[in-house]
């Protein structure tokens, strides 16, 4: 019962903290970075709204349920991710060996689509916590080995996102070759240090435990096991990420025909993978930051004016940013409502002793299943 409660505050946490003078300030500076949008691009939004009026409804709505697709993709390979964690940490721990199944696909989806939404309102990407957190307040598992296999999910995106780029660099050269090459060394750079990150975790992991007090050096075992545990079965994995990023690429190829823009599909490849790495700017959504880039590099590397890269931001990102806000406040409170009805429905499990989890029954198709204790998480 307690840990429902705390679950049930930490989300009406979540959302009161989208209103906090960090958040306020975050959207300041949001609104800074779309005046120099406004100004930079000498943006006329008469042409703005006049493309935008002439837009295709029907590619729009494919474009919007090609978008949400990406989570049931991404959601299918993080479950995969959890199953790899989980039978490595029971090849490792015999204490495991009765650990509860990973939840469906569904549920992991919800979980994924929840962080994005942690991230379109916070500060600081912590969306990514979020779902961990969800998952060991939900399923009593490990915080550490969650993250860990959260990790595991960014590495694999690196070298996807790196090898899309790759491919699709060298078809805008011509136009502004500098830029092109600037975002592939980004990417690059960001893949490097995480294969850094992995090769010092993988010979290092003795070296770290000796120097970690035993408490801590516990977390970071669990972390260890989630992260390097992780890559198994990445066959799956890897056509499971490529879907999901493929998705987004066909969003804005979407996005890009409802318009009826002049705009290549290596293009489209590129400014999807740009948007991406632009979201890490840790203001919420990384808004601003996405805007001013996206429109920039549109102009840069196509011949359409400023007024028209700004319908194609404003459309693309109210599917990405603002929609996410919308169906993210309106799953959490969902899930809260469900959570509360089952807290306050008497159950005669409970006076067994046994705890039901809220889950369980959205893994199981709404029928709930029971646990006898709580398993041993960590913070």
């Amino acid at each position: 019962m307690r840990r429902f409660s705390r679950q049930i505050s930490g989300s009406v946490d979540l959302k009161s903290r989208a209103f906090t003078l960090p958040a306020l300030v975050s959207l300041a500076l949001a609104a800074a970075f779309l005046v120099f949008l406004i100004t930079r691009f000498d943006v006329d939004f008469g042409v703005t709204w006049k493309q935008l009026k002439g837009s295709n409804p029907w590619l729009l709505a494919a474009a919007v349920l090609v978008h949400y697709t990406t989570f049931i993709f991404r959601g299918a390979r993080w479950r995969v991710f959890l199953q790899n964690a989980q039978q490595n940490a029971k090849d490792c721990d015999n204490e495991l060996a009765t650990a509860r199944d990973v939840p469906g696909v569904l549920y992991c989806s919800q979980l994924v689509l929840l962080g994005w939404f942690a991230n379109a309102i916070g500060w600081l990407r912590l969306g990514d916590a979020y779902r961990a957190y969800l998952y060991r307040e939900e399923q009593g598992a490990s915080f550490s080995r969650t993250i860990g296999t959260i990790l595991a999910e960014r590495v694999t995106d690196a070298f996807l996102v790196a090898g899309l780029l790759i491919i699709a660099v060298p078809f805008l050269v011509d136009r502004d070759g500098g830029a092109a090459w600037t975002v592939l060394a980004v990417s690059l750079t960001m893949l490097a240090g995480l294969g850094i990150l992995l090769a010092a975790m993988t010979g290092g992991r003795e070296l770290v435990l000796k120097k970690l007090p035993s408490w801590l050096g516990q977390r970071y075992t669990r972390f260890h096991q989630g992260t390097l545990g992780s890559f198994r079965r990445m066959v799956p994995v890897s056509i499971l990420g490529l879907l999901g990023w493929m998705a987004e690429v066909g969003r804005l190829y979407l996005v890009v025909q409802a318009l009826d823009l002049d705009i290549s599909f290596p293009l489209v490849i590129f400014l999807t993978l740009a948007n991406s790495l632009l979201t890490l700017v840790p203001t919420p959504g990384g808004f601003g930051a996405v805007e001013s880039g996206v429109a920039g590099l549109v102009v840069r590397f196509s011949t359409l004016t400023g007024s028209v890269a700004a319908a194609l931001v404003l459309v693309d990102r109210t599917i990405t940013y603002l929609s996410i806000i919308v169906v993210g406040a309106a799953l959490c409170i969902g899930r809260q409502a469900f959570h509360r009805r089952l807290v306050s429905v008497p159950d005669a499990s409970l006076d067994a002793g046994e705890l039901v989890r809220p889950s369980t029954v959205a893994a199981s198709g709404g029928l709930p299943s029971t646990s006898s204790g709580e398993e041993k998480g960590d913070n």
